[in-house]
């Protein structure tokens, strides 16, 4: 719900933006499309690049499991951020430059497993 409220926040600035109308509607299909794959891969966990699973290690590091069925192994980029209403974990992968968002919601969690996600996030080693 996060994820199509920020998007319709998008697309209700574009109205007052003084730029060609052609460019806001074109502006509106990028949003569109973005509020699209955002919700399928990280509120329905249906593309194939969902991370279904995560365990953290005591070193930092983390091993998870792709919605595909693969495992992989990766580290928490410090850019992270632990809200008490949201957790937005940014997976740093070895062979990608790219950083793999991972959006969790406080009811995503069991509370314990909230609470110890939010520690391991704010003391892990760097």
């Amino acid at each position: 719900m996060v994820l199509a409220v920020l998007h319709l926040a998008a697309l209700v600035s574009l109205v007052s933006l003084l730029i060609p109308v052609w460019l806001k509607l074109a502006l509106a299909v990028v949003i569109g499309v973005s509020v699209g794959i955002s919700v399928r891969r990280h509120a329905l966990l249906r593309a194939a690049f969902s991370v279904r699973e995560l365990v953290l290690k005591a070193d930092g590091a983390v091993e998870g499991l792709w919605n595909g069925g693969r495992r992989f192994d990766a580290r928490i980029s410090g850019q992270t951020t632990v809200l008490p209403w949201l957790i937005v974990m940014l997976i740093e992968l070895p062979d990608s430059r790219r950083l793999h968002p991972l959006l969790i919601l406080p009811d995503s969690l069991p509370a314990e497993d909230g609470r110890v996600l939010r520690a391991w996030l704010r003391w892990k080693p760097i």
